[in-house]
């Protein structure tokens, strides 16, 4: 995997440069091609593909982050990051092929340039990679928070499938079905680093809840971006999650606007987005304010996340989780 790790070095940008030097994400970057090596064959490809799209890192960031404000840096905490990173990579695999997408961060998903059956088959290969090194570590503690999230991301994808092009949708559904899918998956990397590193139990409710909320403020941030967002950095067209059917807080809030509700779930129940249509509900959202509003849903989460690090010893780590809120935040301009 020579030239794949060359490549992904040079997109390996993460979201701060300096958090970087402060985080030894390279020996995790290393440690998951370590892993991956003993691939052969299609399987070597394919992960060479994942490996070289780079990508932030922000699961095994988290992992290594809560870890390190209890001790320092040792291999079971490397492998634990590892292990959520590759988990990380196995559900995004399974999500192109159920969501159909041609494209992931900018290049061709598993699923365009190897088809549906060899994809799942690598996403399945990613996650036995994973636990595999947690039960090899001993891990255990570690290992039931990623089978938590993993469960939880299956529940969460179910209820999406479940509730495509629905007008139903509320907020309490809406917010059911984010912690499902990212927000629990953040926890429980939060969880797991901090496992790994001896935390007592006040220190684990307390990156748990952290983690929690950052994952809730981070989707919401991603789904405000689906529709006001660079297309070209996100990696996708606007409006990609209205399009597949996904109902977001966007959305949701547009349907409690009196002037707009029956007309959206009119569109919503029409499942056709053509390019006038996209542009008058990106307009309809702007005018509403239901952009707006999502944007404070977000930094009410970012606050109870900031909060919970009061529980936590002051290091350089515990400063790094709080700047990292205002990472989350900063990505709408």
């Amino acid at each position: 995997m020579t030239v794949a790790y060359r490549e992904s070095k040079a997109n390996y940008s993460g979201i701060k440069p300096d958090i970087y030097e402060i985080i030894d994400l390279e020996t995790v970057e290393r440690d998951l091609y370590n892993i991956l090596s003993d691939s052969k064959g299609c399987v070597r490809e394919m992960c060479s593909h994942i490996m070289s799209a780079g990508g932030k890192r922000i699961r095994p960031l988290l992992v290594m982050c809560c870890g390190l404000v209890f001790s320092p840096q040792s291999p079971e905490l490397v492998h634990a990051a590892s292990a959520a990173e590759l988990i990380h990579m196995a559900s995004l695999v399974h999500d192109d092929i159920i969501d159909e997408s041609c494209m992931r961060r900018s290049r061709p998903s598993i699923n365009k340039l190897w088809g549906n059956h060899f994809a799942v088959l690598c996403g399945d290969y990613l996650f036995a990679k994973a636990f595999g090194i947690l039960a090899q570590d001993r891990l255990l503690k570690s290992m039931s928070y990623m089978v938590e999230a993993v469960q939880s991301m299956c529940r969460g994808e179910i209820s999406q499938a479940h509730d495509r092009h629905s007008t139903r949708v509320n907020m309490k559904r809406y917010y059911e079905r984010i912690s499902e899918k990212t927000a629990i998956f953040l926890k429980c990397c939060c969880m797991s680093g901090a496992a790994a590193a001896g935390a007592d139990i006040r220190s684990l409710e307390a990156v748990g809840e952290y983690g929690l909320n950052l994952g809730l403020a981070f989707q919401i941030v991603d789904d405000i971006l689906d529709f006001c967002g660079n297309a070209d950095i996100m990696g996708k067209p606007k409006g990609e999650d209205l399009c597949q059917g996904n109902i977001t807080i966007p959305i949701v809030l547009l349907q409690k606007n009196h002037k707009y509700a029956e007309w959206i779930n009119g569109v919503i129940q029409g499942r056709a987005y053509p390019e006038n249509v996209m542009d008058e509900v990106l307009k309809a959202l702007e005018d509403s304010g239901a952009i707006a509003d999502s944007f404070r849903a977000a930094g009410r989460h970012i606050s109870k996340a900031k909060t919970s690090l009061k529980a936590l010893p002051a290091s350089k780590y515990t400063e790094l989780l709080f700047r990292l809120t205002d990472i989350v935040k900063s990505r709408i301009k």
